[in-house]
């Protein structure tokens, strides 16, 4: 099964919107979720800030399907982080880094799906729902179709 570690971006896209490419992947079976303490409480503040009482309940269905981690990333790691993505997004990247997960699932194109970032991860991917799906699937049909 394949450990997947879920940033912001993704975690409130699916407490607000229960039938997009991020919910879906609370569905499939063959990947784990993970995510951290910062990741829950930055979705936290944006949900009770941005949404309904009803996207709270959401959040809180949504975190208690994925393990959380515990640990932080060294200063050491973060700065490396640092040198190749946004201040703001070092500690994600680092905490990704950290973990252990096959990838990164994000919607932050702008600023993880950069080279620099898929270098620093390596040999983790970081990918975007869509991306998740789509890899997740092609594996359940080549393991499907697979001759006996």
């Amino acid at each position: 099964m394949k450990r997947v570690f879920v940033d912001s971006s993704v975690l409130f896209s699916a407490a607000n919107s229960p039938s997009g490419g991020s919910s879906k992947l609370f569905t499939i079976d063959t990947i784990h979720l993970v995510s951290s303490r910062l990741v829950l409480t930055e979705v936290e503040w944006n949900v009770r800030k941005k949404l309904h009482g009803y996207h709270f309940d959401r959040f809180l269905f949504l975190i208690s399907l994925m393990d959380i981690i515990t640990s932080k990333p060294s200063d050491k790691l973060i700065q490396k982080a640092r040198d190749v993505i946004a201040q703001k997004d070092a500690v994600i990247l680092a905490e990704a880094k950290q973990a252990n997960t096959d990838f990164l699932v994000t919607l932050d194109r702008k600023h993880f799906l950069q080279e620099a970032a898929m270098k620093f991860l390596y040999p983790k991917k970081i990918v975007t729902p869509k991306m998740l799906i789509e890899r997740v699937s092609r594996l359940k049909s080549t393991v499907i179709n697979k001759p006996a």
